[in-house]
């Protein structure tokens, strides 16, 4: 549902720039549409992992229509109060002139690292520049941590001032049925703290894969805390804590103790 909203709105900027007519009577039927195309290419990939897993995929069910019609509801009650947001307001009404839209599935680089850091809409309000985020699935009060690394991919692209005192992070969390508005100014200290998060992130996935090793054994990845998790979870068919999360843990402490004394 949030890639649906999320899609729904960067066609509504983009329909915008290019002053192609938009009709809002028509939004139900595209977010419907948006929410189908990603049940599609969901069983697509669950049926690949049937063929690898060779039986039924616990995640595959079927959604009844009430359901379909019930996202499609919520889907455009978040739509039409993220549209009403005063920045997007003023793009559409050409008051903010310069603005980009992007994918969060575009890279960046970082010590031969691929990082997915990147916003999903930046404008220009006279010099500074403005960087923004928005979940449907959050509850934060402020900007996150995890959020403040935008930072990190906005003073190294080319265009864009290179001084972090010139950016400011906004963060829209959909939390008790409206948007909530955090941001934070860009300072030397937020670009530290976001490079040494992302640091300390990549260390800790070169230690798993380690801990791993060659023969990638899932059965040493950190398990869910809680088995709510695991309900929706896209690894569930081939996790070892996708039938029983307690007796995973087990089994996963008595390998650890093992490969202890075995070292010794």
């Amino acid at each position: 549902m949030q890639r649906s909203v999320r899609m729904i709105v960067f066609q509504r900027l983009e329909s915008h720039r290019n002053k192609i007519p938009w009709n809002d009577s028509e939004i139900a039927s595209k977010i419907r549409m948006a929410i189908m195309g990603t049940r599609f290419r969901q069983n697509k990939t669950l049926r690949l992992i049937e063929k690898r897993i060779r039986k039924s995929s616990k995640l595959k069910f079927r959604i009844p229509s009430s359901e379909i019609d019930r996202l499609v509801e919520i889907s455009c009650l978040r739509y039409h109060s993220f549209m009403k947001n005063p920045i997007i307001q003023n793009i559409l009404s050409d008051d903010i002139t310069e603005w980009y839209t992007f994918s969060r599935l575009d890279a960046t680089n970082y010590r031969g690292n691929i990082l997915h850091i990147t916003p999903d809409i930046i404008w220009k309000k006279s010099s500074t520049w403005n960087l923004l985020r928005f979940s449907v699935q959050s509850s934060h009060s402020e900007v996150s941590e995890e959020n403040m690394s935008m930072l990190h991919w906005a003073i190294r692209r080319t265009g864009l001032p290179s001084n972090p005192n010139r950016f400011i992070i906004h963060e829209l969390n959909w939390f008790r049925g409206k948007w909530q508005w955090s941001r934070k100014r860009g300072s030397e200290a937020m670009e530290i703290d976001s490079l040494n998060l992302i640091n300390m992130d990549i260390k800790a996935m070169k230690n798993l894969h380690d801990k791993l090793g060659p023969a990638c054994d899932l059965s040493q990845i950190p398990l869910a805390s809680n088995e709510k998790v695991c309900k929706t979870c896209g690894h569930r068919d081939t996790c070892p804590g996708g039938d029983d999360l307690t007796r995973a843990k087990l089994e996963q402490a008595s390998l650890e103790m093992l490969k202890s004394s075995t070292k010794l």
